[in-house]
């Protein structure tokens, strides 16, 4: 192996090996750690060519796909998995093999020859794939959710696509808070309490991170209203916005877990809310 590029997501350590020189999308570049010393929570190691038939002894246990593309398929062999990637700009042609040991530290990527292209190991949708492993394996988990942080309070917003993730960060960003990301987020638990770190995105942002006060299940309303919610009802809705496969049962136990005690510790709000500053006033009076 000629290259190491060792990464920084979340203030874990992800390292790249390649046995010839490989690229990263530029969202990545922000988050490459400058130095080596770190102890490592997961290796990539980058190969070139795709095996023939690299599946053949797996069996498929999940897709991920909508009405016109594929994104990834998963396979499973005991405890370990397989994937297949799909090119998002040709349909339903692979664009990568990878394989991931039984206790999520270890990462074999294939990409196919191209003697015009370096390879991009990280290439979506591998990248965010990676990163939800990551989660996994080290105790955290990944969300659809933007989070703010006025310098005392950190917020995490979440709800379906086009609920207003984005419209919450820009309102909150106007009124003069730090936007940890407004899409994709990772949360862990430390000692400190829980904390709200940002991910590489197609755009390039450096590494952020903020602790976690409250949670806000967000949707537009014709007026502002907060309701908290507590015990299950807390737990699943919340639950319902992480990023996960359900097809095996310890992974979803562990999600579950993570949530029933973060649910206990961060107050959640079912949040309504008009697109303006004025939903500031609200949760400062009656929300965190």
């Amino acid at each position: 192996m000629q290259d190491v590029i060792d990464l920084n997501i979340a203030d874990f350590s992800v390292k790249i090996h390649a046995e010839s020189p490989v690229e990263l999308e530029s969202g990545y570049l922000p988050f490459v750690n400058k130095t080596d010393e770190r102890m490592t929570d997961v290796d990539i190691y980058c190969y070139t060519g795709i095996p023939e038939n690299p599946l053949a002894d797996y069996q498929l246990v999940f897709e991920a796909e909508n009405s016109e593309q594929k994104f990834y398929s998963i396979y499973m062999k005991n405890k370990a998995l397989g994937f297949i990637m799909y090119d998002q700009q040709n349909k339903n042609e692979i664009q990568q093999i990878a394989y991931l040991n039984e206790d999520l530290s270890i990462w074999k990527v294939y990409n196919p020859i191209d003697t015009e292209n370096i390879p991009l190991p990280l290439k979506y949708p591998m990248g965010p794939i990676m990163m939800h492993y990551l989660a996994q394996k080290c105790g955290a988990v990944m969300m659809h959710a933007s989070c703010t942080f006025d310098g005392q309070t950190g917020r995490m917003f979440t709800g379906f696509s086009g609920n207003g993730k984005s419209t919450m960060s820009k309102i909150w960003a106007d009124a003069g808070n730090l936007i940890v990301n407004d899409d994709r987020i990772i949360i862990r638990k430390t000692r400190e309490g829980y904390f709200a770190y940002n991910t590489p995105m197609f755009y390039q942002d450096i590494p952020k991170k903020a602790p976690l006060h409250a949670i806000y299940l967000i949707s537009h309303f014709p007026e502002n209203r907060l309701k908290k919610l507590t015990g299950a009802i807390a737990v699943s809705r919340v639950m319902a916005f992480c990023i996960q496969n359900n097809f095996e049962k310890n992974l979803i136990n562990n999600h579950l877990e993570f949530f029933s005690a973060m649910c206990t510790k961060i107050p959640v709000f079912d949040l309504g809310f008009v697109p303006d500053a004025t939903v500031i006033d609200c949760i400062h009076t009656h929300g965190i």
